[in-house]
């Protein structure tokens, strides 16, 4: 028997799980020493949610010292400029859609699986405290001048802020690390007994490939912090590279950001949808193994550590990184995938027996709007590879950057609308949560397909860089009131968490008809999660299996 088809000792493990962590004690003693993954879950969304609102903060600012490309006003310089301007992009991958889907998964993913806790539960705490912990380092290093070079070459303090930057960075790295690899192992080896890896749900599913790709790519980011950091100290160049001076850090760390690693982050974003949707339609969901299979395709297209433009030659003889064969076949294969997994959910609302009264749901809405969002960002990257466009320096980049991050964004927060009776004992507010959905995806397209657009009208990537025409300007307008368009999802968010927090009502076991195990326990779930063992699982769907009370099937 392999480690893959290997079922948990469900009753055994059952029973010492919930002796571990059966001990109710609340506050930051809790927070310090619980081994309950939904605690240590709810540690990772909360880090998530708080970068969030960071983030989006730095962006609106970056929006309206973009619209005046003139001057640098608001940060008073181009050095603070530029390192605001790096933390957002870097920020928004590493401090918000990793550590929410990561959040996501601890709480959730054993569940699904049928499982009692999460693997390597203390490592998996290590993990939440070792990211908020490396977060701070990065974001207060930044701010006191380090950041990932200087525009003006670094001082001597502000290399020691550079120096703590990446000390910072690779903290949460290597987090994220440990986490990805608790998730990782959790969906392969804790499944409950029947639940083969192709009966796994498909959000644990995601996770898993996702978690796959992270542990595969990321390390090698460690690799460019490490060389940044030698470099830093005996000097630029040593390791050498395209760029020279200062900057040459930043452009070791951009590729997390470009395409098809960025895409990596996007991942979940099909197993939320492939959750969400059939649930709601009410029906079982369609050629699961494709959906499988798509998931697995996407990941696939996601590595892109390869990809890295600081270390190709810099000779007109030496073909570019972007423009051979592999790069380009990556980034228009990326969109098959979306098609597919849309076109899954477009079929089970097709088949669905359950009609919207008046507004879809929430979480139908968001986790709908982020596929569509991954489905524009994608199509954007196709016009990215494609070499007569030209596109590679320009401020598309960015735009599809954020396509891709905030459809990541818009899914993870749907996925906490679906799953916030599991999450939190309570349900967020459902306008609240259509408002959210709607300006996180309206917000996003906004900013991310005006940029796309600028940059067929040549406006660089380069932040200090002004448009060259009033066209281009104009789309800087639009970014910036997508931006603040997100804003107020963002504190939409922020409003209906605290209105659950306050809220005495508990939710119903399981408000949604799921299919699903972790709608099988109760709501807020027990230490241990299930009151009994799961019973054997024989389909992707086990609630769907399972005998009604009166003998005949649900």
């Amino acid at each position: 028997m392999t480690m893959t088809d290997s079922p948990p000792a469900t009753d055994i493990a059952h029973a010492d799980s919930a002796a571990a962590v059966a001990s109710p004690v609340a506050g930051l003693y809790e927070a310090l020493t619980s081994t309950d993954h939904k605690i240590i879950g709810r540690l990772w969304l909360r880090a998530g949610v708080l970068m969030l609102i960071g983030a989006v903060a730095l962006g609106v600012l970056l929006g309206f010292e973009r619209v005046d490309g003139a001057s640098t006003d608001i940060f008073g310089g181009d050095n603070a400029y530029f390192q605001v301007w790096a933390l957002y992009r870097i920020g928004l991958a590493l401090l918000v859609a990793a550590p929410l889907f990561i959040g996501l998964a601890m709480v959730v993913a054993p569940m699904q699986v049928g499982s009692t806790n999460i693997a390597f539960p203390r490592a998996a705490l290590a993990s939440a405290w070792g990211f908020m912990i490396g977060a701070v380092i990065m974001i207060v290093a930044v701010l006191a001048g380090g950041g990932w070079g200087a525009v003006d070459q670094a001082s001597g303090d502000e290399r020691d802020a550079v120096a703590l930057t990446l000390v910072g960075m690779a903290m949460v790295v290597i987090s994220l690390l440990l986490g990805a690899l608790c998730v990782a192992t959790t969906v392969v080896s804790m499944r409950v007994k029947g639940m083969t890896l192709l009966r796994a749900p498909l959000f644990a599913w995601s996770m898993l490939v996702a978690s796959a790709v992270w542990l595969l790519t990321l390390p090698v980011l460690l690799a460019n912090l490490l060389i940044a950091y030698v470099d830093l100290h005996n000097g630029p160049g040593t390791f050498g590279g395209g760029l020279s001076g200062d900057l040459s850090i930043y452009g070791q760390v951009d590729w997390l950001v470009q395409q098809p690693q960025v895409y990596a982050f996007a991942i979940p974003v099909l197993g939320v949808l492939g959750s969400i949707v059939p649930v709601t339609a009410g029906v079982r969901a369609g050629r699961h193994g494709l959906s499988m299979g798509l998931i697995g395709f996407f990941g696939l297209l996601s590595v892109g550590a390869w990809a890295q433009p600081y270390f190709q030659p810099t000779s007109d003889a030496v073909v570019r990184y972007d423009e051979k064969f592999v790069y380009i076949a990556f980034g228009i294969a990326a969109i098959l995938p979306v098609l597919g997994a849309l076109g899954g959910a477009a079929d089970a609302l097709f088949r669905g027996r359950n009609n919207f009264a008046g507004l879809p749901p929430a979480h139908v809405l968001g986790a709908l709007g982020a596929g569509l969002l991954l489905l524009v960002g994608t199509a954007a990257g196709v016009a990215r590879v494609v070499e007569p466009f030209e596109l590679g320096d320009r401020v598309t980049t960015s735009g599809v950057m954020n396509l891709v991050l905030f459809s990541a964004i818009a899914a993870a927060v749907a996925g906490m609308w679906f799953w916030a009776p599991k999450i939190g004992g309570s349900e967020l507010p459902p306008m609240m949560g259509r408002l959210v959905a709607v300006s996180l995806i309206g917000g996003g397209l906004l900013l991310g397909g005006a940029q796309v657009v600028n940059g067929f009208f040549e406006t660089s990537v380069v932040p200090l860089v002004a448009p060259t025409d009033d066209v281009g300007d104009a789309l800087n307008v639009v970014s910036l009131l997508g931006m603040l368009l997100i804003a107020v999802g963002v504190l939409g968010l922020v409003a209906a968490l605290g209105k659950a927090l306050r809220s005495t009502e508990t939710a119903a076991d399981d408000p949604w008809g799921g299919h699903t195990l972790e709608w099988a326990t109760a709501t807020p779930p027990p230490p241990g999660n299930f009151a009994e063992a799961p019973a054997l699982v024989t389909s992707e769907a086990p609630l769907l299996d399972a005998p009604t009370d009166e003998g005949g099937e649900p």
